[in-house]
Protein backbone atom coordinates (compact mmCIF):
# COMPACT_ATOMS: atom_id res chain seq x y z
CA UNK A 1 0.00 0.00 0.00
CA UNK A 2 1.29 3.63 -0.49
CA UNK A 3 1.87 6.68 1.03
CA UNK A 4 -1.31 8.93 1.34
CA UNK A 5 -0.81 12.20 -0.67
CA UNK A 6 0.16 14.82 0.91
CA UNK A 7 -1.29 18.50 0.44
CA UNK A 8 1.35 21.50 0.74
CA UNK A 9 0.08 23.66 3.98
CA UNK A 10 1.85 26.92 5.22
CA UNK A 11 1.85 27.43 8.89
CA UNK A 12 -1.69 29.04 9.73
CA UNK A 13 -3.40 30.29 12.56
CA UNK A 14 -5.39 26.94 13.11
CA UNK A 15 -2.17 25.10 12.87
CA UNK A 16 0.17 26.93 14.76
CA UNK A 17 -2.45 27.87 17.62
CA UNK A 18 -5.65 30.22 17.97
CA UNK A 19 -3.46 33.09 18.92
CA UNK A 20 -3.41 35.41 21.90
CA UNK A 21 -5.80 36.67 24.65
CA UNK A 22 -5.99 39.13 25.54
CA UNK A 23 -4.82 38.20 29.17
CA UNK A 24 -1.86 36.71 27.61
CA UNK A 25 -1.42 40.16 25.93
CA UNK A 26 -1.09 42.05 29.08
CA UNK A 27 1.19 39.35 30.63
CA UNK A 28 3.44 40.10 27.52
CA UNK A 29 4.02 43.30 28.47
CA UNK A 30 4.62 43.18 31.75
CA UNK A 31 7.93 40.46 30.83
CA UNK A 32 8.70 43.12 28.23
CA UNK A 33 8.70 45.72 30.91
CA UNK A 34 10.79 43.42 33.16
CA UNK A 35 13.10 42.48 30.76
CA UNK A 36 13.51 46.35 29.50
CA UNK A 37 14.05 47.93 32.95
CA UNK A 38 17.15 50.03 33.84
CA UNK A 39 16.96 49.48 37.29
CA UNK A 40 16.00 47.03 39.55
CA UNK A 41 15.66 46.03 43.57
CA UNK A 42 17.26 43.04 44.92
CA UNK A 43 15.43 41.87 48.31
CA UNK A 44 17.06 39.19 50.29
CA UNK A 45 20.24 38.26 51.74
CA UNK A 46 20.70 34.38 49.86
CA UNK A 47 23.95 33.44 47.95
CA UNK A 48 21.48 34.12 44.94
CA UNK A 49 20.56 37.23 46.19
CA UNK A 50 24.46 38.48 46.49
CA UNK A 51 25.34 37.54 43.21
CA UNK A 52 22.48 39.05 41.26
CA UNK A 53 23.85 42.89 43.22
CA UNK A 54 27.32 42.02 42.26
CA UNK A 55 26.27 41.40 38.61
CA UNK A 56 24.24 44.28 38.15
CA UNK A 57 26.91 46.52 39.85
CA UNK A 58 29.60 44.99 37.30
CA UNK A 59 27.80 46.90 35.01
CA UNK A 60 26.71 49.96 37.02
CA UNK A 61 23.06 48.99 36.79
CA UNK A 62 21.44 51.05 39.82
CA UNK A 63 19.47 49.46 42.77
CA UNK A 64 16.23 51.33 43.22
CA UNK A 65 13.65 50.02 45.75
CA UNK A 66 11.50 52.44 43.91
CA UNK A 67 12.29 50.30 40.85
CA UNK A 68 9.27 48.79 39.20
CA UNK A 69 11.31 45.47 38.79
CA UNK A 70 11.90 43.63 41.84
CA UNK A 71 14.40 40.09 42.16
CA UNK A 72 13.84 38.66 45.21
CA UNK A 73 14.72 35.33 47.34
CA UNK A 74 11.00 35.54 49.05
CA UNK A 75 7.64 36.96 48.37
CA UNK A 76 7.80 39.92 45.24
CA UNK A 77 5.30 42.92 45.96
CA UNK A 78 2.01 42.26 43.80
CA UNK A 79 2.41 45.59 42.53
CA UNK A 80 5.70 44.48 41.22
CA UNK A 81 7.72 42.99 38.06
CA UNK A 82 9.30 40.36 39.77
CA UNK A 83 11.81 37.46 39.44
CA UNK A 84 11.15 34.76 42.19
CA UNK A 85 14.73 33.31 43.03
CA UNK A 86 13.26 30.44 45.41
CA UNK A 87 9.41 29.11 45.59
CA UNK A 88 7.38 32.37 45.31
CA UNK A 89 5.01 33.22 42.42
CA UNK A 90 6.22 35.42 39.91
CA UNK A 91 6.93 36.53 35.89
CA UNK A 92 10.11 34.69 35.96
CA UNK A 93 10.13 31.92 38.43
CA UNK A 94 9.70 30.31 40.97
CA UNK A 95 13.33 28.96 40.89
CA UNK A 96 14.66 31.20 38.26
CA UNK A 97 17.92 32.89 38.18
CA UNK A 98 17.33 35.89 36.35
CA UNK A 99 18.41 37.14 33.17
CA UNK A 100 20.93 38.27 31.35
CA UNK A 101 20.30 41.27 28.74
CA UNK A 102 23.70 40.70 26.49
CA UNK A 103 22.93 43.70 23.74
CA UNK A 104 22.50 46.13 26.91
CA UNK A 105 25.28 44.90 29.10
CA UNK A 106 22.63 44.46 31.84
CA UNK A 107 22.95 41.07 33.86
CA UNK A 108 20.06 40.40 37.00
CA UNK A 109 21.31 37.04 36.89
CA UNK A 110 22.28 34.31 40.20
CA UNK A 111 24.51 32.86 38.49
CA UNK A 112 29.04 33.29 37.88
CA UNK A 113 29.38 35.99 35.18
CA UNK A 114 33.14 36.58 35.52
CA UNK A 115 33.39 36.78 31.87
CA UNK A 116 30.43 37.74 28.98
CA UNK A 117 29.33 35.55 26.56
CA UNK A 118 30.02 37.46 23.16
CA UNK A 119 27.26 39.63 21.84
CA UNK A 120 25.49 37.65 18.96
CA UNK A 121 21.69 36.61 17.33
CA UNK A 122 20.69 33.86 19.53
CA UNK A 123 18.42 34.15 22.89
CA UNK A 124 18.50 30.80 25.43
CA UNK A 125 15.09 30.18 27.71
CA UNK A 126 15.71 27.94 30.28
CA UNK A 127 14.58 26.28 33.40
CA UNK A 128 15.94 26.27 36.89
CA UNK A 129 19.36 26.48 37.03
CA UNK A 130 19.89 23.01 38.70
CA UNK A 131 18.57 21.61 35.13
CA UNK A 132 21.10 22.22 32.87
CA UNK A 133 25.09 22.39 33.30
CA UNK A 134 26.41 26.13 34.40
CA UNK A 135 25.54 28.36 31.06
CA UNK A 136 27.43 31.43 31.19
CA UNK A 137 31.05 30.21 31.11
CA UNK A 138 29.60 27.38 28.85
CA UNK A 139 28.66 29.92 26.35
CA UNK A 140 31.71 31.86 26.73
CA UNK A 141 34.36 29.02 26.49
CA UNK A 142 31.86 27.95 22.88
CA UNK A 143 32.37 31.60 22.01
CA UNK A 144 28.37 31.62 20.96
CA UNK A 145 27.48 34.66 20.56
CA UNK A 146 23.93 35.44 22.32
CA UNK A 147 21.14 37.88 22.35
CA UNK A 148 19.45 37.25 25.97
CA UNK A 149 19.66 33.82 28.78
CA UNK A 150 16.47 33.88 30.30
CA UNK A 151 15.33 31.68 33.27
CA UNK A 152 12.23 30.96 33.65
CA UNK A 153 12.52 28.51 36.81
CA UNK A 154 9.76 26.11 37.00
CA UNK A 155 7.76 28.88 35.06
CA UNK A 156 5.25 28.93 31.86
CA UNK A 157 8.21 30.32 29.15
CA UNK A 158 5.67 31.35 26.83
CA UNK A 159 5.49 34.76 27.11
CA UNK A 160 9.02 35.26 27.25
CA UNK A 161 8.89 33.29 24.22
CA UNK A 162 6.61 36.05 22.30
CA UNK A 163 8.80 38.69 24.11
CA UNK A 164 11.96 37.29 22.07
CA UNK A 165 9.52 36.65 18.87
CA UNK A 166 9.28 40.48 18.61
CA UNK A 167 12.84 41.31 19.54
CA UNK A 168 15.02 42.76 16.82
CA UNK A 169 18.49 41.58 18.36
CA UNK A 170 17.18 37.97 18.61
CA UNK A 171 17.37 35.80 15.20
CA UNK A 172 16.34 32.42 16.52
CA UNK A 173 16.03 30.94 19.85
CA UNK A 174 17.46 27.94 21.91
CA UNK A 175 14.80 26.76 24.37
CA UNK A 176 15.30 24.10 27.20
CA UNK A 177 12.03 23.07 28.77
CA UNK A 178 11.49 22.33 32.05
CA UNK A 179 8.19 21.29 34.34
CA UNK A 180 6.41 24.60 34.19
CA UNK A 181 5.85 24.52 30.52
CA UNK A 182 2.33 23.59 29.04
CA UNK A 183 1.82 22.29 25.71
CA UNK A 184 -1.72 24.71 25.00
CA UNK A 185 0.68 27.70 25.40
CA UNK A 186 3.67 26.19 24.23
CA UNK A 187 2.55 25.62 20.15
CA UNK A 188 1.43 29.71 19.91
CA UNK A 189 4.43 31.00 21.49
CA UNK A 190 6.89 28.84 19.26
CA UNK A 191 5.04 30.25 15.67
CA UNK A 192 7.53 32.96 14.39
CA UNK A 193 11.60 32.60 14.24
CA UNK A 194 13.62 29.81 14.10
CA UNK A 195 13.89 27.82 17.56
CA UNK A 196 15.53 24.77 18.70
CA UNK A 197 13.88 22.91 22.02
CA UNK A 198 15.35 20.85 24.36
CA UNK A 199 13.09 18.46 25.95
CA UNK A 200 12.87 17.63 29.62
CA UNK A 201 13.60 14.83 31.13
CA UNK A 202 10.95 14.73 33.72
CA UNK A 203 7.85 16.00 32.27
CA UNK A 204 4.10 14.20 32.65
CA UNK A 205 3.75 14.22 28.64
CA UNK A 206 7.28 14.75 26.80
CA UNK A 207 5.34 13.13 23.55
CA UNK A 208 2.81 15.75 23.37
CA UNK A 209 5.59 18.91 23.43
CA UNK A 210 7.62 16.85 20.83
CA UNK A 211 4.34 17.03 18.99
CA UNK A 212 3.79 20.67 19.72
CA UNK A 213 7.57 22.14 19.19
CA UNK A 214 7.48 19.63 15.36
CA UNK A 215 3.97 21.55 14.46
CA UNK A 216 5.67 24.64 15.05
CA UNK A 217 8.71 23.69 12.24
CA UNK A 218 10.99 23.89 16.11
CA UNK A 219 13.97 21.72 15.60
CA UNK A 220 13.65 18.66 18.48
CA UNK A 221 16.14 17.24 20.78
CA UNK A 222 16.65 15.53 23.85
CA UNK A 223 20.57 15.72 23.63
CA UNK A 224 22.33 19.26 25.29
CA UNK A 225 25.41 19.23 22.99
CA UNK A 226 23.23 18.77 20.04
CA UNK A 227 21.52 21.65 21.38
CA UNK A 228 24.13 24.22 21.69
CA UNK A 229 25.63 22.96 18.11
CA UNK A 230 22.13 24.08 16.78
CA UNK A 231 22.61 27.23 18.36
CA UNK A 232 25.99 27.63 17.19
CA UNK A 233 24.69 26.88 13.27
CA UNK A 234 21.93 29.50 13.86
CA UNK A 235 24.54 31.98 15.58
CA UNK A 236 26.92 31.45 12.12
CA UNK A 237 23.36 32.16 10.03
CA UNK A 238 23.55 28.62 9.04
CA UNK A 239 20.37 27.47 10.58
CA UNK A 240 16.61 26.52 9.18
CA UNK A 241 15.19 29.01 7.44
CA UNK A 242 12.68 30.90 8.97
CA UNK A 243 9.14 30.52 9.39
CA UNK A 244 6.01 31.33 7.53
CA UNK A 245 7.51 31.20 4.56
CA UNK A 246 5.18 30.36 1.00
CA UNK A 247 7.46 27.07 0.22
CA UNK A 248 7.16 24.15 2.98
CA UNK A 249 10.56 22.91 1.94
CA UNK A 250 12.96 23.29 4.45
CA UNK A 251 16.69 24.77 3.29
CA UNK A 252 19.34 21.92 3.55
CA UNK A 253 22.60 21.89 4.04
CA UNK A 254 23.27 20.18 0.28
CA UNK A 255 21.88 23.64 -0.99
CA UNK A 256 23.58 25.44 1.94
CA UNK A 257 26.64 23.37 2.40
CA UNK A 258 29.25 23.55 4.88
CA UNK A 259 33.34 22.38 4.53
CA UNK A 260 35.17 20.55 7.71
CA UNK A 261 38.80 21.69 7.08
CA UNK A 262 41.98 20.07 9.57
CA UNK A 263 44.81 22.17 10.32
CA UNK A 264 47.60 19.79 11.61
CA UNK A 265 46.82 16.83 13.66
CA UNK A 266 43.68 15.02 14.39
CA UNK A 267 42.52 14.53 10.38
CA UNK A 268 42.19 10.72 11.17
CA UNK A 269 39.81 10.44 14.05
CA UNK A 270 37.57 13.63 12.57
CA UNK A 271 37.41 11.37 9.18
CA UNK A 272 36.15 8.50 11.31
CA UNK A 273 33.28 10.99 12.63
CA UNK A 274 32.52 12.21 8.76
CA UNK A 275 32.68 8.13 7.84
CA UNK A 276 30.18 7.19 10.45
CA UNK A 277 27.14 9.69 9.28
CA UNK A 278 28.23 9.20 5.80
CA UNK A 279 29.30 12.73 5.54
CA UNK A 280 31.79 14.64 2.87
CA UNK A 281 35.55 13.57 4.09
CA UNK A 282 37.60 16.87 5.29
CA UNK A 283 40.16 18.69 3.71
CA UNK A 284 43.31 18.45 5.13
CA UNK A 285 45.72 20.99 5.08
CA UNK A 286 49.49 21.62 6.70
CA UNK A 287 49.32 23.71 9.31
CA UNK A 288 52.70 25.31 8.14
CA UNK A 289 52.28 26.26 5.20
CA UNK A 290 50.68 29.49 5.17
CA UNK A 291 49.74 29.85 1.45
CA UNK A 292 48.33 26.42 1.23
CA UNK A 293 45.93 27.21 4.12
CA UNK A 294 44.83 30.28 2.30
CA UNK A 295 44.25 28.30 -1.02
CA UNK A 296 42.23 25.76 1.43
CA UNK A 297 40.27 28.69 2.63
CA UNK A 298 39.67 30.12 -0.12
CA UNK A 299 38.24 27.54 -2.17
CA UNK A 300 36.14 26.64 0.94
CA UNK A 301 34.09 29.88 0.76
CA UNK A 302 33.80 29.71 -2.37
CA UNK A 303 31.80 26.09 -1.95
CA UNK A 304 30.11 26.55 1.49
CA UNK A 305 28.01 29.14 3.52
CA UNK A 306 29.90 27.42 6.71
CA UNK A 307 33.43 26.45 7.62
CA UNK A 308 34.46 23.93 10.73
CA UNK A 309 38.06 24.89 11.30
CA UNK A 310 39.37 21.67 13.28
CA UNK A 311 42.60 22.20 15.00
CA UNK A 312 44.57 24.05 18.04
CA UNK A 313 42.55 26.94 18.80
CA UNK A 314 45.14 29.12 19.18
CA UNK A 315 46.32 29.00 15.50
CA UNK A 316 42.78 28.76 14.21
CA UNK A 317 41.73 32.38 15.92
CA UNK A 318 44.45 33.87 13.50
CA UNK A 319 43.03 33.08 10.44
CA UNK A 320 40.41 35.39 8.97
CA UNK A 321 37.53 33.39 6.76
CA UNK A 322 35.98 35.41 4.55
CA UNK A 323 32.60 33.09 5.34
CA UNK A 324 31.37 32.36 9.19
CA UNK A 325 33.68 29.68 10.58
CA UNK A 326 33.33 27.30 13.88
CA UNK A 327 36.71 26.54 15.83
CA UNK A 328 36.55 23.21 16.90
CA UNK A 329 39.52 21.21 18.82
CA UNK A 330 39.94 17.70 17.46
CA UNK A 331 39.79 15.95 21.05
CA UNK A 332 36.23 17.46 21.89
CA UNK A 333 34.79 14.53 20.10
CA UNK A 334 31.40 14.61 21.91
CA UNK A 335 31.13 18.54 20.56
CA UNK A 336 32.02 17.37 17.00
CA UNK A 337 30.17 15.04 16.62
CA UNK A 338 26.79 17.07 18.22
CA UNK A 339 27.92 19.54 15.40
CA UNK A 340 27.73 16.92 12.50
CA UNK A 341 24.73 15.54 13.61
CA UNK A 342 23.18 18.88 13.82
CA UNK A 343 24.51 19.54 10.25
CA UNK A 344 23.16 16.43 8.76
CA UNK A 345 19.87 16.82 10.35
CA UNK A 346 19.40 20.27 7.98
CA UNK A 347 20.38 17.70 5.16
CA UNK A 348 17.58 16.24 4.58
CA UNK A 349 14.84 18.14 2.44
CA UNK A 350 11.31 17.52 4.02
CA UNK A 351 7.74 18.81 3.44
CA UNK A 352 7.27 19.36 6.97
CA UNK A 353 4.09 21.24 6.67
CA UNK A 354 2.41 18.85 4.50
CA UNK A 355 -0.77 18.05 5.51
CA UNK A 356 -1.70 14.58 4.85
CA UNK A 357 -4.34 14.01 2.78
CA UNK A 358 -6.49 10.38 2.97
CA UNK A 359 -9.52 10.23 0.33
CA UNK A 360 -12.22 7.72 2.31
CA UNK A 361 -13.84 5.47 -0.20
CA UNK A 362 -17.24 7.31 -0.55
CA UNK A 363 -19.94 4.50 -0.99
CA UNK A 364 -18.65 2.44 1.69
CA UNK A 365 -18.14 5.57 3.85
CA UNK A 366 -22.16 6.64 3.56
CA UNK A 367 -22.58 3.01 4.31
CA UNK A 368 -21.06 2.72 7.25
CA UNK A 369 -22.35 6.12 8.20
CA UNK A 370 -26.37 5.12 7.16
CA UNK A 371 -26.29 2.51 9.21
CA UNK A 372 -25.27 4.09 11.98
CA UNK A 373 -27.61 4.97 15.19
CA UNK A 374 -28.96 8.35 14.81
CA UNK A 375 -28.21 10.86 16.78
CA UNK A 376 -29.71 12.59 19.57
CA UNK A 377 -31.49 15.49 19.12
CA UNK A 378 -32.66 17.96 22.37
CA UNK A 379 -34.32 21.56 21.56
CA UNK A 380 -32.89 21.04 17.74
CA UNK A 381 -29.09 20.31 18.79
CA UNK A 382 -27.07 17.57 19.00
CA UNK A 383 -25.94 16.81 22.37
CA UNK A 384 -25.15 13.14 22.39
CA UNK A 385 -21.77 11.33 21.89
CA UNK A 386 -22.59 7.63 19.96
CA UNK A 387 -20.63 5.00 21.79
CA UNK A 388 -19.65 2.72 18.77
CA UNK A 389 -18.94 -0.98 18.54
CA UNK A 390 -15.58 -2.64 17.50
CA UNK A 391 -16.87 -3.55 14.13
CA UNK A 392 -18.97 -0.05 13.52
CA UNK A 393 -15.13 1.45 14.42
CA UNK A 394 -13.40 -0.72 12.52
CA UNK A 395 -15.81 -0.52 9.34
CA UNK A 396 -15.29 3.10 9.61
CA UNK A 397 -11.35 3.15 9.80
CA UNK A 398 -11.82 0.70 6.58
CA UNK A 399 -13.36 3.28 4.93
CA UNK A 400 -10.48 5.45 4.98
CA UNK A 401 -8.12 2.37 4.37
CA UNK A 402 -7.08 1.34 7.53
CA UNK A 403 -6.18 -2.38 7.32
CA UNK A 404 -8.55 -3.94 10.09
CA UNK A 405 -8.69 -7.36 10.74
CA UNK A 406 -11.49 -9.30 8.75
CA UNK A 407 -14.28 -9.73 10.88
CA UNK A 408 -18.43 -10.44 10.79
CA UNK A 409 -20.75 -10.48 13.35
CA UNK A 410 -23.51 -13.56 12.90
CA UNK A 411 -26.55 -14.26 15.41
CA UNK A 412 -27.11 -18.03 13.64
CA UNK A 413 -24.73 -21.14 13.56
CA UNK A 414 -25.89 -21.23 10.20
CA UNK A 415 -24.62 -17.62 9.32
CA UNK A 416 -21.47 -18.55 11.32
CA UNK A 417 -20.89 -21.31 8.91
CA UNK A 418 -21.37 -18.82 6.07
CA UNK A 419 -18.47 -16.47 7.28
CA UNK A 420 -16.41 -19.32 8.47
CA UNK A 421 -16.11 -20.47 4.68
CA UNK A 422 -14.81 -17.31 3.31
CA UNK A 423 -12.76 -16.77 6.13
CA UNK A 424 -11.04 -19.84 7.22
CA UNK A 425 -9.96 -21.69 10.15
CA UNK A 426 -8.67 -21.27 12.47
CA UNK A 427 -10.67 -18.44 13.59
CA UNK A 428 -11.63 -16.85 16.54
CA UNK A 429 -14.96 -17.19 18.10
CA UNK A 430 -15.50 -13.86 19.95
CA UNK A 431 -18.90 -12.34 22.19
CA UNK A 432 -20.80 -9.99 20.66
CA UNK A 433 -19.58 -7.13 23.75
CA UNK A 434 -21.56 -3.70 23.88
CA UNK A 435 -19.66 -0.72 22.90
CA UNK A 436 -17.19 0.57 25.12
CA UNK A 437 -14.58 3.17 25.33
CA UNK A 438 -12.22 1.01 26.85
CA UNK A 439 -10.07 -1.21 24.49
CA UNK A 440 -8.39 -2.81 27.26
CA UNK A 441 -11.58 -4.08 29.08
CA UNK A 442 -12.91 -4.87 25.41
CA UNK A 443 -9.82 -6.98 24.46
CA UNK A 444 -9.64 -8.65 28.20
CA UNK A 445 -12.96 -9.76 27.64
CA UNK A 446 -12.41 -11.27 24.04
CA UNK A 447 -9.70 -13.06 25.59
CA UNK A 448 -11.72 -14.54 28.71
CA UNK A 449 -14.46 -15.69 26.63
CA UNK A 450 -13.46 -16.34 23.08
CA UNK A 451 -12.22 -19.25 21.46
CA UNK A 452 -9.93 -19.85 18.74
CA UNK A 453 -11.61 -22.88 16.80
CA UNK A 454 -9.74 -24.91 14.22
CA UNK A 455 -12.44 -26.50 12.48
CA UNK A 456 -15.78 -25.77 11.18
CA UNK A 457 -17.66 -27.97 13.25
CA UNK A 458 -15.80 -26.57 16.80
CA UNK A 459 -17.15 -23.00 15.01
CA UNK A 460 -20.79 -24.08 14.80
CA UNK A 461 -20.71 -25.57 18.86
CA UNK A 462 -18.86 -22.12 20.38
CA UNK A 463 -20.87 -20.23 18.26
CA UNK A 464 -24.52 -21.80 19.72
CA UNK A 465 -22.56 -21.66 23.67
CA UNK A 466 -21.90 -18.12 23.05
CA UNK A 467 -25.73 -16.99 21.59
CA UNK A 468 -27.06 -18.21 24.69
CA UNK A 469 -25.30 -15.55 26.59
CA UNK A 470 -24.81 -12.94 23.88
CA UNK A 471 -27.19 -11.25 21.24
CA UNK A 472 -24.40 -11.69 18.57
CA UNK A 473 -21.43 -13.56 17.97
CA UNK A 474 -17.85 -12.20 16.32
CA UNK A 475 -16.04 -14.08 13.95
CA UNK A 476 -12.50 -12.21 13.36
CA UNK A 477 -9.15 -13.88 11.44
CA UNK A 478 -6.38 -14.87 13.49
CA UNK A 479 -4.21 -11.69 12.90
CA UNK A 480 -0.09 -12.04 12.66
CA UNK A 481 2.13 -12.01 15.54
CA UNK A 482 3.95 -9.31 16.61
CA UNK A 483 4.50 -6.55 18.95
CA UNK A 484 1.19 -4.46 19.82
CA UNK A 485 0.65 -0.83 20.27
CA UNK A 486 -2.18 1.52 22.01
CA UNK A 487 -3.65 4.22 19.71
CA UNK A 488 -5.63 6.99 21.57
CA UNK A 489 -7.85 9.40 20.46
CA UNK A 490 -8.45 12.38 22.42
CA UNK A 491 -9.16 15.97 22.49
CA UNK A 492 -6.97 18.43 24.88
CA UNK A 493 -8.04 21.49 26.06
CA UNK A 494 -6.18 24.26 23.94
CA UNK A 495 -4.95 21.73 20.85
CA UNK A 496 -7.93 20.10 19.52
CA UNK A 497 -7.76 16.60 18.64
CA UNK A 498 -4.67 14.52 19.41
CA UNK A 499 -3.77 11.57 18.46
CA UNK A 500 -1.45 9.09 20.63
CA UNK A 501 0.77 5.84 20.32
CA UNK A 502 2.29 3.99 23.33
CA UNK A 503 2.74 0.22 23.47
CA UNK A 504 -0.32 -1.69 24.78
CA UNK A 505 1.59 -3.37 28.09
CA UNK A 506 4.82 -1.64 28.77
CA UNK A 507 5.18 1.25 30.77
CA UNK A 508 6.76 3.71 28.33
CA UNK A 509 6.08 7.62 27.16
CA UNK A 510 3.63 7.81 24.36
CA UNK A 511 4.61 9.92 21.39
CA UNK A 512 2.03 12.10 19.95
CA UNK A 513 0.42 14.25 16.95
CA UNK A 514 -1.94 17.14 16.40
CA UNK A 515 -4.37 16.50 14.12
CA UNK A 516 -4.95 17.12 11.25
CA UNK A 517 -1.80 14.99 10.94
CA UNK A 518 1.00 16.37 9.01
CA UNK A 519 3.96 14.23 6.81
CA UNK A 520 6.71 14.82 9.96
CA UNK A 521 4.18 13.59 12.71
CA UNK A 522 3.53 10.45 10.24
CA UNK A 523 7.20 9.68 9.82
CA UNK A 524 8.35 10.43 13.78
CA UNK A 525 5.22 8.56 15.20
CA UNK A 526 6.67 5.56 12.38
CA UNK A 527 9.98 5.51 13.39
CA UNK A 528 9.58 5.64 16.90
CA UNK A 529 7.85 2.79 17.15
CA UNK A 530 8.78 0.42 13.83
CA UNK A 531 11.49 -1.92 13.93
CA UNK A 532 14.88 -0.17 13.22
CA UNK A 533 15.96 0.04 10.13
CA UNK A 534 12.86 -1.68 8.25
CA UNK A 535 12.09 0.99 6.17
CA UNK A 536 8.68 -1.07 4.71
CA UNK A 537 8.22 -0.82 8.17
CA UNK A 538 8.09 2.49 8.44
CA UNK A 539 6.27 3.10 5.60
CA UNK A 540 3.35 1.26 6.48
CA UNK A 541 2.64 2.23 9.91
CA UNK A 542 3.00 5.86 8.80
CA UNK A 543 0.51 4.93 6.24
CA UNK A 544 -1.96 3.36 9.22
CA UNK A 545 -1.44 6.34 11.16
CA UNK A 546 -2.38 8.60 8.37
CA UNK A 547 -5.57 7.06 7.41
CA UNK A 548 -6.59 6.86 11.07
CA UNK A 549 -5.84 10.48 11.59
CA UNK A 550 -7.57 11.78 8.96
CA UNK A 551 -10.76 9.26 10.17
CA UNK A 552 -10.64 10.94 13.03
CA UNK A 553 -10.34 14.68 12.20
CA UNK A 554 -12.95 14.20 9.14
CA UNK A 555 -15.45 11.82 11.71
CA UNK A 556 -14.86 13.20 14.96
CA UNK A 557 -13.83 9.68 16.00
CA UNK A 558 -13.08 9.57 19.33
CA UNK A 559 -11.46 6.00 21.07
CA UNK A 560 -9.00 3.69 21.88
CA UNK A 561 -7.03 1.32 19.40
CA UNK A 562 -5.18 -1.64 19.28
CA UNK A 563 -2.62 -1.89 16.00
CA UNK A 564 -1.07 -5.00 15.86
CA UNK A 565 2.72 -4.53 14.10
CA UNK A 566 3.87 -7.23 11.65
CA UNK A 567 4.30 -6.93 7.61
CA UNK A 568 1.24 -4.83 7.81
CA UNK A 569 0.08 -3.33 10.93
CA UNK A 570 -3.64 -3.76 11.35
CA UNK A 571 -6.13 -2.63 13.78
CA UNK A 572 -7.43 -5.76 16.02
CA UNK A 573 -9.63 -4.27 18.69
CA UNK A 574 -11.38 -0.95 18.89
CA UNK A 575 -13.33 1.07 21.18
CA UNK A 576 -14.25 4.73 21.37
CA UNK A 577 -17.40 6.94 20.96
CA UNK A 578 -18.27 8.89 17.45
CA UNK A 579 -18.85 12.63 18.84
CA UNK A 580 -21.86 14.51 17.59
CA UNK A 581 -21.49 17.99 17.02
CA UNK A 582 -23.50 20.68 15.72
Amino acid sequence: MGRPRVQSAAPSAQSLGAGRSPASTEKLGDVSRLLRARSFWVEGDSKAAQRVRANLQLGTVPLDKEAVAWISDGRVPEDKLGISLDDGAALLGPHSFGFLNNTDGIAPLAAPLGERPRVGRVALVVPRRDALPELAPLLCSRLLGVSWLISVGDGDPSEVLRFLQHDPATAGMLIALGKGVRPQTLLDALAGKPSVVLLPTLHRDVGLLRAVARRSLSRVTANFEEWLAHGALLDAGFGPVPQGRSSVRRTSASQRRASVLVLGAGADLIQRELDALRMPAPVRIDADDDEAVERALHRAAEQSELLILCGDKDQLAELRPSRPALLLDPSERDRLRALLVAIQSLSVPSLAHAKVVVRPVRERLDSVLSELPPPLYVAGEMVQSEPLGDHDIKRLLHSYGVRVTRQAPVSTTTSALRVVAKLGTPVWVLPGLPPSEDVTKLATTESRDGVLCETQAEVKRQTSLLLERYAYVLLREVSPRGPSLRILLQRERGLGDVLRVEPLMADAESEASLLPMFSDDADALARAWAAPGDADQVDALATLLSQIAACVDEQKLQGDLVVRIADEPVVIHAAGVLRRER
